[in-house]
């Protein structure tokens, strides 16, 4: 399963990895507004279309069922895998790649990175939270512990609440990860103002 890719990069040669995964709805254009806010140097980005239709609505999700019947995302699992072997017959490291992802592209960032059998630069799941928490705790991968966290939440969001990235702050670092959790003044978005600490930590 190849997924469908939108790239931008800042430079002819750019030396960072960055894989933007939008939120439920989104498409490959819905995170590049982010780069474009963030500006950051030396950055190639890679922005994946989630490979399941949203149901009742356009655009696209990472995830498709409901609790009940149960979740399909193995077309998303095995999508990012041909993606991050791109990125590596592309020439970046894996300590040169990082994940930002929003809403549930934040949550697929911690489910998908942190099962992976190494480590990346880092992830930032802005807006995010943990769906299957026990499972997550049991499958988390002892080789991503070197893979640092950077949590980001609106403290005035109305779609997921700032409890929950506290709550995955908690969880991650119980597990052994170098996490962080930085609030902002903002509703379900990513703000201006989140700027800074994100150009902070992708380097």
């Amino acid at each position: 399963m190849q997924l469908t890719l939108h790239t931008l990069e800042s430079i002819s040669k750019p030396s960072i990895a960055v894989i933007g995964l939008h939120g439920w709805t989104g498409d490959e254009y819905a995170m590049e507004s982010v780069a474009k806010l963030l500006k950051l140097k030396h950055v190639k980005w890679f922005f994946p279309r989630a490979p399941y239709k949203a149901p009742s609505s356009k655009g696209f999700t990472w995830f498709e069922g409901s609790d009940d019947k149960g979740w399909n995302y193995e077309k998303t699992y095995e999508g990012l895998d041909r993606l991050l072997e791109q990125i590596s017959n592309e020439g970046f490291s894996k300590e040169k790649l990082f994940v930002i992802g929003f809403s549930q592209g934040a949550c697929l960032a911690m489910e998908y990175v942190l099962r992976l059998p190494f480590s990346i630069a880092g992830i930032i799941p802005v807006a995010g939270f943990i769906k299957f928490k026990e499972n997550l705790k049991a499958e988390h991968s002892m080789k991503s512990k070197s893979t640092r966290v950077l949590l980001m939440h609106g403290t005035k969001d109305e779609i997921i609440d700032l409890k929950e990235s506290q709550d995955s702050y908690q969880i991650l670092k119980k597990l052994g990860y170098s996490v962080e959790l930085q609030t902002y003044d903002a509703g379900h978005k990513i703000p201006l103002s989140s700027k800074s600490a994100i150009e902070s930590f992708i380097k």
